[in-house]
């Protein structure tokens, strides 16, 4: 029988080394990380984004957005947590169900 990693809740924010992105991790899978992407964008790669209420960097007043469709990338992937970020209860609501 195949070991099963277990999923455990995570509510942090990230910079993508890749594409230096935000991302709100929301989950850890072993080595992995669960995350939606965080944006200025509207529209990105043709896909609309989900307008926030409020940007979760305290020290940016552009409107931000989240990507509606969930990621799973590997931990090293990401730099270290980004300080004093979070999501309103507001948009709590809105990313809920884009958790799968």
């Amino acid at each position: 029988m195949k070991n099963k990693k277990k999923e455990l809740p995570a509510n942090e924010f990230r910079r993508n080394k890749v594409d230096r992105h935000p991302a709100y991790i929301y989950a850890k899978i072993g080595g992995k990380y669960k995350y939606l992407g965080i944006t200025h964008a509207d529209i990105t790669e043709g896909v609309k984004n989900i307008k926030l209420d409020k940007n979760p960097n305290p020290a940016d007043k552009k409107q931000a957005f989240v990507r509606p469709k969930s990621e799973i990338k590997k931990s090293s992937t990401f730099e270290g947590k980004l300080q004093d970020w979070k999501m309103s209860k507001s948009d709590m609501k809105k990313i809920k169900p884009l958790k799968k």
